[in-house]
């Protein structure tokens, strides 16, 4: 009897030693798998808005609008940590592992709640490829973090009804993960009941209480980091005194709308629930409502810790789902999506469960191994779906718009000192090239609102009498966007001149309706012809301020261009600028109109005005410098030519001693 013993415990330690080794190689795959996924769709460098924000503050440990201490502190050290990439892509890639990381945590909890292996796995596989969590771990936001604290304080409040740990263990996870984000807050009702209802006796003794205190407010010190770091002028600027307003959540209500109950019931099936759908398909729809049933029935999985009683779990998993749910379906944002990852998650434990308990009835039927494989090879191919599906949506790893927007704004030999005007959105890609790389730190950012409903959530507005101010006294001024594409200022381009650098618009102190500034216009007739015999004919041209620059200056030539048929093609302008060697010093190529007047618009004998701007570099010499054009066929590559050659000399500007 005695080796009977012996071999019945033999055997029950190398199935115990198996399953934790095998558990354990499963999430090393499951990390490792999520992060290449996550790493090789992720952005591949500088991003704008939220987004380029983040990889600012992240590398200069600042505050963005609305705190997210743990985030940025987390963020650095990553960024110290990981020796390859940019500062903005080991930012992206932060995001990839937390996650990386959530997804390993489903896998650790719906295995240790159903200890069903195949149940943890397909929900991690389904998440992972879930379309909204995926598109959260490819740029630098706290929401992967936030989903790996949905799962983690979850499992500990569990493990302490349980009876495996602490109360003050996942209560002090809660106040932690308060830190990262704060909508983590809607779980508190959740997590009110459990503990008011399982510890109501204890509660009542005050050194008790006082170590639950402790436990929860000692995490929330690190919101000292605020008063540390608050100073911060990214992004949407974050002062002291918008504590309360920003980081307590005083803002929040601009975006809150509420409704009858019938409006109620509308945003959950129109909105709430074919989100849930989406991320997980029907079928993980369907499962996630029998896991559901299954505990409210008390018929749980085989494998259910039975510490943890059915409903206690059910019971906090539908409250942290309905909080959660319930902020959000009332939070009117464009992108409220993301804010539902809380509820996606706790649904999913549901299809866990759910899976698990199915997993069970098909253990009692015949041929069991081939229908449990059955049901394993449906749920991988429901994830195999989901990423083809998801995969070209949350793909942003040729998404270099923004990188080379900066770089060719930044190329531009812009003056000493000038000011950039733009919305928040649009200047935290110059935050980071200033803060983090160290380049134009003389550049100055003024931050405006376009948008009329906006006029009163700062106090600088629209800003559009200190631009005209800054213009008229003679500053160099550059938009980040043009004012038409604003609703606060279309009058300046009633009142300046507005020409392209690069992707910027330069601001230039002379009326759009005077031709030429009230300089002279000089004749200087000659026709561009490409080989079809289409051409367009330059009538005359004036330089402004004068035909004598300095180095380091911005000069505006003013082009008088006709069709003498309509052109049927678009031809691109280069303005280059040629020293008395004829070395290329600066060279400006667009379409007529800074893009705005494309030659295959022009009608037969109409009149174009062109402004074309370009720079005297700022270690030019003395002497001459020739203006010279060329007109080209960009789609076929071909440079129209005139009777003196394809290039144009226009005119000469002198530099002075």
């Amino acid at each position: 009897m005695a080796a009977s013993r012996f071999v019945a415990l033999k055997t029950r330690w190398a199935n115990c030693s198996t399953t934790r080794a095998s558990d354990w190689a499963t999430i090393g795959l499951v990390v490792a798998a999520s992060f290449v996924l996550y790493a090789r769709t992720a952005a591949p460098g500088l991003l704008d808005g939220d987004e380029g924000e983040f990889q600012t503050n992240i590398a200069r440990l600042g505050v963005s609008h609305t705190g997210y201490p743990l985030f940025f502190l987390l963020g650095k050290v990553w960024t110290l940590l990981v020796p390859v990439g940019t500062l903005a892509v080991r930012a992206n890639w932060f995001a990839a592992f937390w996650g990386a990381a959530a997804v390993a945590a489903v896998f650790v909890f719906v295995r240790w709640l159903t200890r069903n292996r195949w149940a943890a796995i397909l929900c991690a596989l389904v998440f992972a490829v879930s379309r909204v969590e995926w598109s959260q771990a490819v740029v630098p936001r706290p929401y992967t973090l936030n989903a790996f604290f949905v799962v983690i304080v979850t499992l500990l409040f569990f493990l302490w009804r349980a009876g495996k740990v602490d109360l003050s263990v996942p209560i002090f996870a809660f106040g932690l993960s308060l830190t990262n984000h704060r909508t983590m807050i809607w779980f508190a009702p959740a997590i009110a009941c459990l503990v008011l209802w399982q510890e109501r006796a204890a509660l009542l003794r005050p050194r008790r209480v006082a170590q639950l205190a402790l436990a929860f407010l000692a995490p929330l010190l690190l919101y000292g980091y605020v008063f540390w770091r608050g100073e911060s002028d990214v992004g949407v600027e974050f002062h002291l005194k918008d504590f309360g307003e920003m980081i307590l959540g005083g803002n929040a209500s601009r975006w809150m709308r509420y409704g009858p109950l019938d409006w109620l019931v509308s945003r959950v099936t129109d909105l709430y629930i074919p989100l849930l759908v989406e991320q997980f398909t029907p079928l993980g729809f369907v499962a996630g409502l029998v896991g559901m049933l299954a505990l409210a029935l008390d018929r749980v999985p085989r494998g259910w810790q039975r510490d943890l009683p059915a409903r206690d779990a059910l019971v906090f998993i539908v409250l942290a789902n309905i909080g959660n749910s319930a902020f959000c379906v009332m939070f009117w944002t464009m992108d409220v999506e993301k804010f539902f990852i809380p509820s996606y998650l706790t649904f999913l434990f549901f299809v866990g469960v759910g899976i698990a308990r199915i997993w069970d009835w098909l253990a009692a039927r015949p041929a069991r191994w081939v229908t449990q494989g059955v049901l394993v090879l449906v749920f991988v191919a429901t994830a195999g779906y989901l990423l083809r599906a998801n995969y070209a949506v949350n793909d942003l790893s040729a998404r270099t718009a923004v990188i080379e927007t900066w770089n060719e704004n930044l190329s531009q030999p812009l003056e000493q000192h000038a000011l950039i005007v733009g919305p928040w959105e649009t200047l935290t890609p110059l935050e980071y090239a200033q803060y983090v790389e160290g380049r134009r730190t003389d550049l100055e950012r003024w931050k405006v609102i376009v948008k009329r409903e906006q006029l009163d959530l700062t106090l600088y507005g629209s800003r559009q009498a200190d631009i005209e101010s800054a213009v008229r006294a003679g500053r160099p001024v550059y938009l980040t966007v043009h004012p038409s594409e604003t609703e606060t200022l279309g009058a300046l381009a009633d009142e300046f001149r507005l020409t392209r650098v690069g992707e910027l618009w330069r601001v230039v102190n002379c009326a759009p309706q005077v031709a030429s500034c009230g300089l002279p216009m000089i004749e200087s007739r000659t026709t561009f012809r490409d080989r079809a015999g289409r051409s367009i004919e330059l009538l005359g041209y004036a330089v402004f301020p004068a035909a004598t620059l300095h180095a380091g200056d911005f000069g505006l030539l003013m082009l008088q261009w006709r069709a003498p048929q309509s052109v049927g093609a678009r031809f691109t302008i280069s303005l280059r600028v040629l020293d008395a060697q004829g070395r290329l010093v600066y060279q400006r190529d667009a379409e007529p109109g800074s893009g705005l007047r494309p030659t295959i618009g022009w009608t037969a004998g109409e009149v174009v005005q062109d402004d074309a701007g370009f720079f005297i570099p700022p270690g030019a010499g003395a002497g001459t410098y020739r203006l010279v054009l060329v007109v080209y066929d960009a789609g076929r590559g071909e440079e129209l030519a005139t009777p003196t050659g394809t290039q144009f000399v226009v005119c000469e500007t002198r530099i002075p001693q």
